[in-house]
């Protein structure tokens, strides 16, 4: 082979190794950590957001049963003037 100018392992007539790649079990493996990593973390977060929308919950639920007292006591109050008012 005239025109071939590699050694064997892939060495050309430099000495430099121009296919050298890393080992794909390393790269599977760093790889399989960051996306185990990445998935703890998305996990997380989710647990992190489902308790801000449980606390959400509660709060509206708070604030609508609060609303409602209040137009309770209006309507009260609303009836007790309309008394006051009629017995004068």
């Amino acid at each position: 082979m005239a025109c071939d100018n590699t050694k064997n392992g892939g060495e050309n007539e430099n000495g430099s190794n121009k296919n050298i790649e890393p080992p794909e079990d390393d790269n599977n493996e760093d790889i399989t950590e960051e996306y185990e990593l990445l998935e703890s973390t998305l996990d997380e977060l989710n647990s992190a957001l489902d308790f801000l929308e449980r606390k959400n919950d509660d709060i509206h639920q708070q604030l609508k049963e609060l609303l409602q007292s209040n137009i309770a006591i209006r309507q009260e109050m609303r009836e007790e003037n309309k008394e006051v008012n009629n017995s004068n």
